[in-house]
């Protein structure tokens, strides 16, 4: 399970970025030229409203205006053509198919038809059944309303919700982990600013959630003066701290006193993909200056770690992990980008991947990288080219997807890294731009000059063609009917349609031309129908290329060069006689399985990978949240040591006790929070599950969309890849039986 593992060694860069600056290609760079119409309340607590009004004295016409949320265009709402609102009257929008989040906060924005911006409004957390507008109608103060005015003047019956009385208590929100990479738990740091012992028996923790899960510090719990106290989350009976969790893309701490004023409160950012940074004061108790921090000092100094001036300036740019070490100008490298104004002395800094620091490299005296520049790290594995360690490590990298990169000080404090995906020849993944927090996989390297180049071909596949099962564990000797002694490609045709598959270009991981194979003209894949090369050196019928048994990649482009296929194999032992593929054919679930080669993938699944979320609770009227489980397999399914998370991350996540078993062809249905189950909620405005086998591969995951009070998210049929919304429910039953929603 080493992607765990690593995770607990490092903590890759991020940044929490401001939605504007997600969103600037979704609207036009100016400010629109209609006056007076204004997003005047939000209601995010199901069903979702906007309310717009029009301050002006002239009926306006909206038909084309755009609605979004956060997520920008990705589910923008057009307002239908003929569409008015009065002078100063009400229009309220509720066909929107986006959620407005209320735990998180959220952001609404209003354009014209040029896409120019007529009105943005950023909400925060709120309480459920309150909403969010104008204290006066179109005026520019907001308040929080504890009885909405859905279609009517603001001022004609919502009362603003008080705003919470301060403490007069120094003690302070210091730091707080809410992204914990391995086996850490989420914690919350209280600093003592004053300068006597404070008694903090009896103030309150929150999240997000306010009262409904608070933690209430228990009697004679002291903090001496200047000094630091730490809770970690506990599982319900497990100690006394905390037990409510903390989401990793953003959620909100508030300290109260003993008369329940606000001591401190805290809005933490997004981590996205980042385990193990925390969020933290500049300064213990000081100001209102937070940053992200790359290694936490639980329970010490925010100043202690290593030197501040570096992170953030200092950064890991762009990594190249794909080289073998057969050419010397083809080596792999790690980049740096100073994006400070001044120039910086690398001499003595430290530099490691996932061998470990046991095998950092330190950087020469005299190493200095200028202000805007680059300095490139060449990996000279076993030194094997230039015989000289001292400018250049002696390790080389892993081509993915379980390596990672880390940059330190010279006391192994850690100032940067990154942990790399799996990539193909000639590729690099670095950030989109020189020390931007995102990063990307590259089409080509761009060594020491900046990531200006183009991303990685997606994938387009409009014609129903998939890689659909490959094997790459070739046997010394052929002992079964379809001969496990050549490696093989299978291809699928899901369309009902034949397709001509002549001149297209198959390749692996290597990419490289002078080894792809051009399927000759007058080729074609019948509608359903399977077409299977043998893979093999000096193949005059097939690809000729290898497949690697430690892993690889197999890509399809049509004739025109477009990437229309692709599949990522995993490592196989030499004793694994396993095939991967799509179950069912053409299907998003991968796995390994028994070798079913030019047919169905409906050969038998090993056991321990044939169990699937099936169906999933989140907003029940009565019931707790349920996920069910259920097994295709032909034998009992044993869950021991299986691992199930949600978006909070593996953190977080539920170990299936020894003695669960889900029958050949049945069902389980695990309810959150009772007895042997899952102690952490799903989010009922949209959420995501992975279940993870004993050995740490994911054997599946889902998105889930928001869901109306009851309805359930399943499979059309039990382990089918194709998803719908239930308005009833089959826990425990086939979801055949279900009533899909309307």
């Amino acid at each position: 399970m080493r992607k765990i593992v690593f995770a607990a060694l490092c903590a890759f860069a991020a940044v929490a970025v401001s939605c504007k600056n997600d969103r600037e290609s979704d609207v036009n760079p100016g400010d629109s030229d209609i006056d007076g119409l204004y997003i005047n309340e939000v209601y995010s607590c199901n069903p979702d409203w906007v309310e717009l009004y029009n301050a002006g004295n002239e009926e306006l016409h909206i038909g084309g205006f755009i609605l979004q949320d956060d997520k920008g265009a990705e589910e923008e709402y057009v307002i239908p053509e003929g569409t008015t609102i009065g002078a100063g009257e009400f229009l309220v929008l509720e066909e929107f198919s986006f959620g407005i989040s209320s735990s998180k906060g959220d952001r609404v924005t209003l354009l014209d038809a040029s896409r120019n911006v007529v009105d943005d409004v950023m909400l925060p957390v709120m309480e459920d059944g309150s909403s969010y507008g104008r204290r006066s109608d179109g005026g520019s103060e907001f308040a929080a309303f504890t009885a909405p005015t859905k279609g009517r003047s603001n001022t004609g019956g919502g009362d603003p919700l008080p705003e919470p009385e301060p403490s007069d208590a120094k003690v302070y929100i210091n730091e707080v982990l809410s992204a914990p990479a391995g086996d850490d738990m989420d914690f919350i740091e209280l600093y003592n600013g004053g300068e006597a012992d404070a008694d903090i028996g009896g103030f309150v923790l929150q999240d997000d959630k306010g009262a409904a899960e608070e933690f209430v510090i228990p009697a004679g719990t002291v903090i001496p003066a200047g000094g630091f106290l730490v809770y970690e989350q506990v599982s319900p009976g497990q100690g006394e701290s905390f037990t409510f969790g903390l989401s990793s893309k953003g959620d909100k701490v508030v300290l109260l006193d003993s008369e329940r004023k606000v001591a401190d409160e805290v809005d933490t950012p997004d981590f996205g993909d980042t385990k193990g940074e925390s969020y933290a004061r500049t300064v213990d108790g000081g100001g209102g200056e937070w940053r992200i921090a790359a290694v936490p000092t639980k329970g010490f100094s925010n100043t202690d770690g290593a030197d501040a001036s570096l992170k953030g300036v200092l950064v890991i740019n762009e990594v190249y992990t794909y080289a073998d070490g057969s050419e010397k100008d083809d080596l792999d490298f790690i980049e740096l980008y100073n994006a400070g104004g001044s120039d910086i002395d690398l001499g003595g800094l430290k530099l490691w991947e996932s061998g470990g620091s046991a095998e950092a490299w330190s950087f020469p005296e005299g190493s200095r990288v200028a202000a805007g520049g680059f300095f490139v790290v060449v990996c000279d594995k076993d030194n094997a080219w230039y015989a000289d360690p001292v400018n250049y490590p002696g390790w080389g990298l892993s081509k993915g997807p379980d390596e990672y990169v880390t940059l330190a000080d010279a006391e192994m404090n850690e100032i940067d890294c990154v942990a790399c995906p799996s990539m193909k020849r000639g590729e690099s993944y670095g950030r989109v731009t020189d020390g931007a927090p995102e990063w990307q996989i590259f089409a080509a390297f761009t060594k020491g000059t900046p990531n200006e180049g183009p991303a990685r071909q997606p994938v387009t596949n409009t014609m129903g063609l998939w890689v659909n099962e490959v094997f790459t564990n070739n046997q010394d000797t052929a002992q079964l009917p379809w001969n496990e002694s050549v490696d093989f490609i299978e291809f699928y045709n899901s369309s009902d349609t034949a397709i001509d598959f002549g001149g297209y270009v198959i390749k692996d991981d290597k990419g490289a031309d002078d080894e792809s194979y051009t399927v000759p003209a007058g080729t074609v894949i019948p509608a359903g129908g399977f077409l299977t090369y043998d893979v093999c050196k000096k193949n005059a019928e097939g690809p000729s290329f290898g497949l690697g048994k430690s892993g690889d990649w197999v890509f399809v482009y049509d004739p025109a060069g477009v990437l229309v296929a692709e599949l990522e194999i995993p490592a196989f032992a030499d004793d694994e006689v396993m095939s991967y593929g799509r179950m069912p054919d053409g299907g998003d679930v991968l796995r390994k399985m028994e070798p079913t080669k030019n047919s169905s993938n409906g050969g038998e699944v090993h056991p321990e990978v044939a169990v699937v979320i099936n169906e999933i609770l989140t907003n029940g009227s009565q019931d707790e949240d349920w996920v069910e489980f259920y097994n295709g397999g032909s034998a009992d399914a044993d869950l021991e040591g299986y691992v199930l998370y949600d978006d909070g991350g593996v953190e977080k996540a539920f170990t299936f006790p020894a003695g669960t078993v889900v029958p050949a062809g049945g069902y389980l249905v695990m309810v959150a929070k009772e007895e042997g189950s899952f102690d952490f909620g799903l989010g009922k405005k949209g959420d995501a599950l992975t279940l993870l086998d004993a050995s740490g591969a994911v054997t599946d995951e889902v998105e889930i969309p928001a869901l109306d009070d009851d309805e359930t998210y399943g499979r059309r049929t039990d382990g089918a890849a194709e998803w719908t919304v239930f308005g009833t429910s089959t826990r425990g039953a086939s979801n055949a039986g279900g009533t899909v929603r309307e």
